[in-house]
């Protein structure tokens, strides 16, 4: 409803009894609003037709730029198609005149039908062997080279290539295709201007042309309406050096007959041609004339519309707004009774808004006391809002200690036990239990005695609340426990009321329940739930690190004893190896001594029968000597009593002695091998901190394994200091070793370079023990090798290893 006259009056003096004095208005030296308006219609619809205009002749330039560059990429890809597509007619025609060229015929066939099928050829030679030209066409010209010997063309048809060049001055492309066994080439010589002058005939458009520039700038060929004497050099434009250099680029410059144009370089791609595309510029002044002239006319044409809008506006708009203007200043100044008059004959928008500003003030005292009352509601709902944040932040805080606590227990049954007394004394509860879940589904309780009922499984979901729970893995709120026929009640807690029964998971699994239960119904709020939840699932983290804790404490102390009786084993294994060593090695060395006395005729002379028998028993001692000897090295080194007389060793002589020994092992071993044993030193050897003895031990043993196993090639052993590091190697042109038993090859007691079942040709240790000696000097031995492909062995030693002293001074030559 509205308000009358004087309801309104009442309203307002009762208001501008209590309301300030507004501050006056200031009254700067401004232009009318008649003069604003004029100058702002004007300058706004000259603005908008410039605006509008522009952007359509920008529109319009664009595409027309868009289709003169559409039409030169258009007309350049089109003389590139028919350019190469000329060039790669004239090779393959020139391929399959060669193919036919018979071998033992030293003259063109049918040489007139290379001229029909390839346009502008201008001369088409057979070149033979030696470069010797064997005939030509046309047969009246003289040969300007008889010699083809030290042409590329010829040179690179005896390699089966295509040779292509383009001359300049004067204008000639020569192609070079080679004659099917090599032998020869077919090299013919071609007019450019008539091979492509049909790239350039064409055109561009209604004024456009083409014209194809070399590599260095020079004209090639030009369109036919084009002179042929350009005023300016192709090579100044910026767009040619672009297109020489791979790219594509188009612009406005001065052509070749000195006018503007747009124009346009591109490089053909495979050759050494550059192909420019021009259109005149007096092709845009036509547009650019009728886009000024359309400027014009519509500038006149705004200037005459506006001065009708500016009169009508300022009769139908200016007088209504200035007593709206008015009426605003009264009721600014607390005058709450004014009406504003509307002119007569304004426009119904403009009636209407006076009619609205006068309702506009009736409403005022109305809406003041609905935001009143609005207000004292709002501040009640924030009141309650600021409560029920004040309880959840109290809850969020005793979770928060919880999670804290709990995390710190790696107990499962202590964590469990932990948690069920928090949770009764942080939250009130009047019950808290946790309940295991096994992989079987059995539901066992942890902190309270189970009830005589039989043992609750997840199968019983169906009549029992917390196995409906751990069965299906959600939450189940029960507000009102007697109204809950799956809630199973206790003897020993007969006042619960309301229960909440949260399922623990973790990774997806149902590990355990939690059951919490209340005296009173509506024991657990929406929000409270939602914190219990997130705990629950914290609990449920908790329990399986737990777990896994346990666990892992078993695992380990089980690792430890087992590590402890293995490693007491190795020790009684190694102890026991080097007494029975000991214990064999005398009555061994008496068998050995014996034979070789026998041997030697000392006891008279041995029967023929017996005497190959006798060798054979002192040839098994004495590898079953090496046995044991090897053996003890094991022993001792895996025992930890192996001491290194470690000094400063020069190589060259202790590599003289090995290669003296292997040359010794060779002769009288291995004499029906053939083999070469050499040495490669690399320029003159560091000395080297190691055992003299150990490390002659490993030399030898690797020299003796690659003789026996080689039965034909070399023996190579190479030697190089490489930054930090001494490098020896041993490399033979032996059967070599596959990768199965590359794996084995340093295990104890392994044959034949990986297999335990070999032919008596070694003890199965020494690889073993010369590995063990390397990690002893802090070094390592490898191989590299592969079936029927010889084999590697490389010795890294260190240089200066760490501890060692200062090595001695020496002059040494270097190695020869």
């Amino acid at each position: 409803m509205r308000a009358t006259k004087g309801d309104r009056s009442g309203e307002i003096s009762g208001m501008s009894k209590t309301k300030p004095s507004p501050p006056k208005w200031p009254q700067p030296p401004a232009p009318s609003l008649h003069q604003r308006w004029r100058w702002y219609m004007m300058l706004g619809l000259n603005a908008l037709v410039v605006l509008v205009l522009g952007s359509a002749s920008v529109i319009l330039f664009l595409n027309q730029r868009q289709a003169v560059l559409r039409q030169h990429e258009s007309a350049a890809r089109q003389a590139q198609v028919t350019i190469q597509h000329a060039l790669t007619h004239a090779e393959q025609t020139l391929h399959y005149a060669a193919e036919a060229q018979p071998a033992d015929r030293a003259d063109l066939i049918e040489p007139a039908r290379l001229v029909e099928a390839i346009p502008g050829l201008h001369r088409v030679a057979l070149v033979g062997e030696g470069g010797r030209e064997l005939d030509h066409f046309p047969a009246s010209r003289t040969s300007a080279i008889p010699d083809w010997g030290l042409h590329p063309a010829w040179l690179l048809a005896r390699q089966g290539q295509v040779y292509t060049h383009l001359q300049t001055n004067p204008a000639r492309l020569t192609l070079g295709i080679p004659l099917p066994d090599h032998s020869g080439a077919l090299i013919a010589q071609l007019d450019p201007e008539q091979l492509w002058q049909d790239a350039l005939a064409a055109g561009l458009g209604d004024s456009g042309y083409l014209y194809l520039l070399t590599a260095d700038g020079r004209v090639l060929i030009t369109a036919p309406d084009q002179a042929q004497d350009p005023v300016r050099s192709p090579a100044d434009f910026t767009s040619f050096r672009a297109a020489r250099d791979g790219g594509a680029a188009t612009m406005l410059y001065r052509g070749l007959s000195g006018e503007w144009v747009v124009g346009r370089a591109e490089h053909i791609a495979g050759t050494d041609l550059v192909l420019i595309s021009e259109t005149p510029f007096s092709a845009f002044t036509v547009p650019l004339a009728l886009g000024i002239t359309l400027w014009l006319l519509a500038i006149g044409l705004t200037a005459v519309a506006g001065e009708w809008m500016i009169r009508r506006i300022l009769r139908t708009v200016l007088k209504p707004l200035g007593a709206l203007h008015q009426g605003a200043r009264a009721v600014e100044s607390g005058d709450f009774s004014y009406r504003v008059r509307v002119p007569p004959r304004t426009d119904r928008e403009l009636a209407d808004l006076g009619y609205a500003f006068n309702d506009m003030i009736a409403r005022l005292q109305a809406s003041q006391a609905e935001i009143k009352a609005y207000t004292h509601e709002i501040e009640s709902i924030v009141d309650l809002r600021a409560r029920e944040l004040s309880r959840k932040v109290l809850h969020l805080e005793v979770a928060a200690e919880v999670s804290s606590k709990i995390a710190t227990l790696l107990d499962p049954r202590a964590l469990i036990r932990e948690v069920v007394t928090l949770l009764k004394s942080r939250f009130q509860m009047y019950h808290a239990d946790v309940l295991l879940v096994d992989s079987s589904g059995a539901i066992q309780p942890v902190t309270s005695q189970p009830d005589a009922a039989p043992p609750l499984t997840t199968r019983d979901h169906q009549t029992n609340a917390i196995a409906w729970a751990a069965h299906r893995g959600q939450t189940l709120y029960i507000p009102d426990v007697s109204a809950e026929t799956r809630y199973q009640p206790s003897p020993e807690r007969p006042a619960s009321q309301s229960a909440l029964i949260i399922p623990l998971k973790f990774a997806e699994n149902v590990v355990g329940v939690l059951n919490l239960e209340a005296d009173h119904r509506q024991a657990f709020p929406r929000d409270e739930i939602a914190v219990l939840e997130s705990l629950a699932n914290e609990i449920a983290v908790s329990m399986h690190n737990a777990q896994v804790f346990a666990a892992l404490e078993t695992a380990n102390r089980d690792l430890a004893q087992a590590t402890l009786q293995a490693k007491q084993s190795n020790v009684l294994k190694s102890r026991f190896l080097l007494n029975a060593s000991h214990k064999l090695r005398t009555p061994l060395n008496a068998i050995i001594g014996y034979s070789e006395t026998i041997l030697s005729g000392i006891y008279g002379e041995v029967a023929p029968t017996a005497l190959d028998r006798q060798r054979r028993i002192l040839e098994n001692g004495r590898l079953l000597q090496a046995l044991i000897e090897d053996m003890l090295d094991l022993s001792a080194i895996e025992t930890g009593s192996v001491a290194l007389d470690l000094a400063w060793i020069e190589l060259p002589p202790l590599l003289d002695e090995v290669m003296i020994a292997t040359r010794a092992l060779h002769q009288t071993g291995f004499a029906e091998h053939d083999l070469a044993l050499r040495l490669e030193l690399d320029g003159a050897l560091p000395p080297v901190y190691a055992d003299l003895n150990r490390l002659r031990y490993i030399l030898i043993n690797l020299m003796s394994n690659a003789v026996k196993f080689t039965e034909a090639g070399e023996v190579v052993m190479s030697v190089r200091a490489n930054g930090t590091r001494l490098l020896l190697r041993v490399r033979d042109t032996g059967p070599g070793i596959s990768e199965d038993e590359v794996a084995h090859l340093f295990m104890p007691f392994q044959h034949m370079r990986g297999s335990t079942e070999g032919e008596g040709k070694g003890t199965g240790l020494g690889l073993t023990v010369s590995r063990l000696l390397a990690a002893l000097h802090g070094g390592d031995l490898t191989v590299e090798s592969a079936p029927n492909q010889g084999s590697t062995f490389t010795l890294a030693l260190p240089l200066r290893p760490e501890g060692a002293p200062p090595p001695p001074v020496t002059n040494t030559p270097p190695a020869e």
